[in-house]
């Protein structure tokens, strides 16, 4: 198409596509978004009917509905986001109808104004009357080319008003298929909202029926205490362990081996996209110091995470490297630590160790499962660097990619 309606309507038409592809885009990203944070409510969910039955479970309990109503609470902006995004998607197939109104309408009037003119010069009316009525053969081949332009404008005139009409019609369908979605959306949005203030009443319940086990509470926390101190020391012995072998080695200074900066490198390289030590968890217990979800008053210290997980899950090495150590501790079952370098990554409350001090691994390997106790699967997770004489935990949540 060469006339300057074939354009208007070629660059309308490509405009209406790119703002089509970029808003399906924006739309799986969404979807993806929504489907990731459904999957974590399922797990969640589902960790929350195992220690359902349990009493001593109900700290963790209480952790996992703050978590779900979190990811509850992301669902909810997420469905806004998206109705947002439908009404932009909306406002959009408005301009394009209207668009494409203006352009039919314009089409319209200038086949109308071609159609007259042809008419005053007696083309549309007896085209071969007009031909053979040449004065000489120059006029009569000057009006041939004249009556095969006229043909051909009228066809493309015709396939233009075809073309814009067929779009104007699909674009409404799609208008009212953006309007259903909003109306389903927005449905969503009540039914999460629902939810939501079931899980504070939830919530509310269980604090409440947790007041008259402040004394038991109490002592869980102090034996709590207990085993997370004969973890950190251990954890600090064997780094110190080290240390020290590397300082003999190397006239009295810790320096690390060629190898070693490299996979301290490697290992630092991937803060934040590290995968998590579990396929499936949830975060039930924050890194450092933070207030008890229901004793007032009572801190914890947290040298890593904690992860809740599915009872027999498999525990995985984040990262390739050495395994330092294997270890128990009472309360806390098999522990295992893996060298990176300056880094050490911490796995403790493992039921079995499939591996032994001295083994390489690399990411992803099976390190052991997880330990089960009164129907709860929790990984502690710890990350550790090395610098000179000293050993410093990390927020081991930095490092892993965002779950």
């Amino acid at each position: 198409m060469s006339s300057a309606p074939a354009s208007r309507l070629w660059l309308l038409l490509v405009a209406m596509t790119a703002v089509t592809m970029a808003l399906g885009q924006d739309k799986a990203a969404l979807q993806r978004e929504r489907d990731a944070i459904q999957d974590k409510i399922a797990t969640t969910e589902k960790l929350l009917s195992q220690t359902a039955s349990n009493k001593q479970s109900a700290v963790v309990q209480l952790r996992l509905i703050n978590e779900r109503m979190n990811l509850r609470e992301q669902l909810i902006r997420h469905h806004e986001s998206e109705i947002r995004s439908l009404e932009r998607n909306m406002s959009n197939t408005d301009s394009e109808i209207r668009a494409l109104e203006g352009h039919i309408a314009v089409l319209k009037e200038e086949y109308a104004r071609m159609i007259q003119a042809a008419h005053k010069q007696s083309l549309s009316q007896n085209p071969w009357m007009y031909l053979f009525a040449a004065e000489d053969f120059t006029q009569a081949v000057i009006r041939f080319q004249l009556l095969q332009s006229y043909s051909s404008l009228r066809k493309e005139h015709v396939q233009q008003i075809e073309a814009s009409q067929l779009s104007l019609a699909k674009n409404r369908t799609s208008l009212e298929s953006k309007r259903a979605e909003r109306q389903a959306v927005l449905s969503d949005v009540r039914a999460e909202r629902d939810k939501l203030a079931g899980d504070r009443k939830t919530r509310s319940a269980l604090v409440e029926s947790l007041k008259g086990e402040e004394s038991r509470l109490q002592a869980e926390v102090r034996k709590a205490e207990k085993e997370k101190q004969r973890l950190n020391d251990a954890i600090r012995e064997i780094i110190e362990a080290e240390l020290k072998a590397e300082r003999e080695s190397s006239a009295g200074e810790f320096a690390l081996t060629p190898e070693g900066k490299i996979v301290s490198a490697a290992f630092e390289s991937n803060r934040s996209s590290l995968p998590w030590p579990v396929m499936r968890g949830v975060l039930t217990g924050k890194f450092g110091r933070q207030p008890h979800p229901s004793l007032p008053g009572i801190t914890i210290d947290n040298n890593g995470i904690d992860i809740s997980t599915e009872s027999g899950s498999s525990v995985l090495a984040v990262f390739g490297g050495t395994v330092s150590s294997v270890f128990s501790i009472p309360g806390a079952g098999q522990t295992i630590i893996l060298s990176h370098g300056a880094f050490r990554t911490v796995y403790s409350n493992l039921e079995t160790a499939s591996i032994g001090k001295g083994d390489r691994l690399e990411a992803g390997e099976k390190l052991g499962t997880v330990r089960t106790q009164n129907n709860q699967s929790i990984l502690h997770f710890e990350v550790w660097q090395v610098q000179g004489n000293s050993q410093t935990p990390q927020d081991p949540a930095r490092w892993l990619v965002r779950h």
